[in-house]
């Protein structure tokens, strides 16, 4: 059988849109555009959500140079199609024999039957298309409106007037499911392709993957928001984990913990060896985790002055207690009365952080100066930058500060700011909340700022562009090279079985060792039974019947030795089911009593 050497990567996200941003979703799109620009791969960007204000958004994303034209984007429903075979149909539209037009900021056609109108459309021009909104008003009882982006039928909005609103999703001008709520609430999820109906939208999505998903791909899950579709995925599966499994504390969110350790994928990807060495020390994952840092192509502007500090950031103030930092810079502005602090970003604390510069009576020195769109050149005219936040899976901005020679004053958390700053040569962290601390580290660099920027580029030579994209490129050469095939037609399936299982995926590598020892029983042999549990004991570290099972089988073919390993894994595991075991089987005692003795 022939094996392919090209690449299905999907890239999964559960929304686009104006208010989506932020360092995690501008890393996806990085590594999205990196790997459209790679040969004999195609990259799909797999939207959760439905809808043509989802196709605009994407549309807008690549006019602006932030997804690359190469990259195909498709919703759930789209992606997980079938031919349709259930009887529903989008409503029919009313006959009419007149039109009258109306131009304004949108175009507006109404049309007659006569001389009343039955239906309105209402035409805009987006980067996506022509977006049409047709009402229709033939309908006394409910509210019918039907989203066409370019003539093609995307969703449609049926409102009733006891509070019932039903959305249907279209794909190739056909309805894939129906969303019914009431008063906003969820009450179900229809889906005509599998004529099945959900409680809610991650059964929902659930099935369609589970079902209908590509299996020959490559699929990348990042964090936690998505992470609910790992196991139903029948396909190679790379979970990011970027900094929403923690809280603010830096604690494991039990809910994240099992993800994690239940991921059946083929890697766990970080962006810092810090992590890495967490992760393999606090969790008991089976994917192994590899680290590939993100990269920025910031430069600093040479020949400009610097004279203020900065900061960058959303003003999310719980995760980035900016106001921790004024609260410092306050407290010694007096002694570098030539520098002020300049705040770029915006968010919901803006308000906050405006009543404490005026609390302060503070606004002549601190200044919050809004979002802004180049960020290296905010960096590359500052002394220094100050990022305080309470958890970091890598922080882009604190890599482009320092690759624009501009030191970071930051908080010692997990796991950018340990990876980035080096305490004392490009930058200080400080415990997070210590006023006295931010105070004296901006002293600190302030007054020996040339310094501490010698050894800012230096430091981030190893998040150059070209280490960035080999790795990701070996990651997808070996994924692809250790493609999964199995070969039903083979004389000897055990054999095809075992040669299968060192390429096969986690999540199938169980019902293949089902197959095996399948196989083994039917032809009495004990020896490949046996073979099949023992791999089974560590697919399954949580699950003592493979113990169990090894336990029997080695003494069935006299392997003593082999079988005292088995009970003392047993007893070490499972001590309360060990003493049961043997309790039931009295014929053990003597190899249980001699488990740790000579063999």
């Amino acid at each position: 059988m022939s094996e392919p050497d090209c690449a299905h990567v999907i890239c999964i996200v559960p929304k686009l849109g104006a208010g989506v941003a932020g360092g995690k979703i501008n890393a996806v799109y990085t590594r999205m555009n990196l790997l459209a620009d790679k040969a004999g791969t195609k990259v799909t960007l797999l939207n959760l959500q439905h809808g043509c204000n989802q196709k605009v958004a994407f549309a807008e994303l690549v006019k602006a140079g932030l997804l690359d034209p190469r990259i195909e984007h498709q919703s759930i429903n789209e992606l997980c199609a079938l031919p349709q075979t259930a009887t529903s149909a989008p409503p029919p539209l009313p006959d009419w024999d007149a039109t009258k037009d109306q131009q304004g900021s949108k175009k507006r056609v109404t049309y007659l039957r006569n001389g009343v109108a039955v239906m309105r459309d209402s035409l805009e021009q987006t980067v996506a298309g022509v977006l049409t909104t047709r009402h229709l008003l033939t309908e006394q009882d409910r509210d019918i409106r039907l989203k066409y982006l370019d003539d093609a039928l995307v969703e449609s909005r049926e409102a009733f007037g006891d509070g019932f609103v039903d959305k249907v999703a279209f794909v190739a001008g056909h309805p894939a499911s129906r969303t019914r709520r009431e008063h906003g609430r969820m009450v179900e999820i229809e889906d005509f392709t599998m004529g099945e109906t959900f409680a809610d939208e991650v059964a929902h999505h659930r099935s369609l993957v589970r079902q209908h998903f590509p299996e020959d791909a490559i699929v990348f899950i990042d964090g936690i928001t998505s992470s609910h579709l790992s196991h139903p995925i029948p396909a190679r599966k790379v979970l990011f984990l970027h900094a929403d499994h923690r809280n603010s504390s830096g604690k494991i969110v039990p809910r994240s913990r099992g993800l994690i350790e239940t991921f059946d994928g083929d890697a766990i990807i970080t962006a810092t060896y810090v992590h890495k060495q967490r992760l393999d020390a606090e969790l008991a994952h089976t994917a192994p985790v590899r680290v590939i840092p993100h990269y920025t192509d910031a430069a600093a502007t040479l020949g400009t002055s610097r004279k203020h500090i900065c900061t960058v950031s959303r003003l999310e103030l719980t995760g980035k207690p900016i106001h921790q930092c004024i609260e410092a810079f306050v407290r010694v502005m007096h002694l570098i009365p030539d520098t002020n602090y300049l705040i770029y970003g915006a968010g919901l604390g803006q308000a906050r952080l405006q009543q404490l510069i005026d609390h302060h009576d503070c606004g002549d020195r601190v200044h919050l100066m809004g979002h802004t769109a180049n960020a290296a050149k905010v960096f590359s005219h500052s002394l220094f930058s100050l990022a305080p936040t309470m958890t970091e899976g890598f922080g882009l901005a604190l890599l482009e500060a320092l690759t624009c020679d501009c030191p970071v004053i930051s908080y010692d958390v997990d796991y950018g700011p340990r990876e980035l700053i080096q305490p004392g040569k490009n930058g200080e962290l400080v415990h997070p909340g210590d006023i006295d601390a931010i105070a004296a580290a901006i002293l600190k660099v302030h007054a020996d700022r040339n310094r501490y920027a010698t050894s800012c580029a230096a430091s981030v030579e190893h998040y150059s562009f070209d280490r960035y994209r080999d790795r990701y490129h070996k990651l997808i050469d070996d994924l692809v090279s250790n493609r999964f095939y199995f070969d039903l037609s083979a004389r000897d399936l055990k054999e095809e079985m075992l040669r299968a299982l060192d390429k096969a995926p986690v999540q199938q590598r169980d019902r293949l060792l089902e197959l095996y020892i399948h196989q083994c029983d039917q032809s009495r042999d004990l020896g490949g039974m046996y073979h099949g549990f023992q791999q089974k004991i560590a697919l399954r570290p949580k699950d003592p019947r493979p113990i169990v099972r090894c336990i029997w089988l080695s003494r069935r073919l006299g392997r003593d030795a082999e079988c005292r390993a088995h009970l003392d894994l047993y007893a070490h595991r499972f001590p309360d089911q060990h003493a049961d075991f043997v309790a039931r089987y009295p014929d053990f005692i003597e190899l249980a009593d001699a488990v740790g003795g000579p063999t």
